[in-house]
């Protein structure tokens, strides 16, 4: 309790209200001040020792708010958003993979593409009396109009005639051959004149069912004309492709 509390009782007890005036105050008898001051006294004995008393207990916390949480609102829960396109393997989309699936026939994809790189087309040719053997070509497009192609065939595949350069390629789905890069023009000059864009391709790496190789610019621009046209990928990245070559099954084929 503050000073000027007690001072508020002690007037009470002295007789009322202290006069608000000196004039006033000079009609209180002296008597009855010294009466009221040993009063005063011992009523504010007491009065302190209860404040002191009071204020050395704090109050106690309040208890914690335990309102309940909000329950969940009914419903199903959304649906998670589909996965990018890079969750797929060799990135192909399931209605690509189910394309190549109707072949009927070991399906062979890159599996360490490039970043930037997406698949630009795939092509199918089933097989039928019209139609011979069954094929496909998988195309990718990367920044630059970098691009290479992965193809299959069933049969009627040859050599590639020879290039300026040759590195060796082990690609482990292949196998026991001696499997190379071929890039740069072609060594013959007769055929360095007919097609002067300089070459890049794997061997035909030869699987149970058919052959699979690696091919870049000049071959697909030759055979599939994309637009814009396309530049060659350097062969370090294409032997790297190559090698990661992996036939796609269901055990692996993941969310593609």
């Amino acid at each position: 309790m503050a000073q000027c509390g007690f001072r508020r009782i002690c007037t009470l007890i002295r007789g009322g209200e202290r006069p608000r005036s000196p004039g006033a105050l000079a009609l209180v008898r002296g008597s009855d001040r010294k009466r009221g001051a040993r009063v005063c006294r011992a009523v504010l004995g007491g009065l302190m020792v209860v404040g002191l008393v009071a204020c050395g207990s704090p109050e106690a916390p309040s208890p914690p708010d335990t309102a309940a949480a909000p329950e969940p609102t009914g419903g199903p829960a959304p649906e998670p958003p589909p996965p990018p396109q890079q969750a797929f393997l060799a990135l192909l989309t399931p209605e690509q993979t189910a394309a190549l699936r109707a072949l009927q026939v070991p399906i062979v994809v890159p599996t360490a593409i490039p970043a930037g790189f997406a698949v630009s087309q795939v092509i199918t040719e089933p097989a039928g009396a019209d139609l011979g053997d069954p094929s496909y070509q998988l195309l990718y497009r990367g920044p630059d109009d970098r691009c290479f192609v992965v193809e299959y065939a069933a049969g009627g595949v040859g050599d590639i005639p020879a290039t300026a350069y040759r590195v060796p390629v082990q690609p482990p789905l292949f196998p026991g051959e001696a499997y190379g890069l071929n890039y740069g023009p072609y060594a013959d000059p007769d055929l360095r004149s007919q097609f002067p864009e300089p070459e890049l391709a794997s061997d035909w790496l030869i699987g149970e069912q058919g052959a699979y190789r690696l091919a870049g610019a000049a071959y697909i621009n030759d055979t599939l004309a994309p637009t814009p046209p396309c530049q060659d990928i350097d062969p370090d990245t294409a032997v790297t492709l190559v090698e990661s070559l992996t036939l796609l099954t269901s055990a692996i084929e993941g969310d593609g």
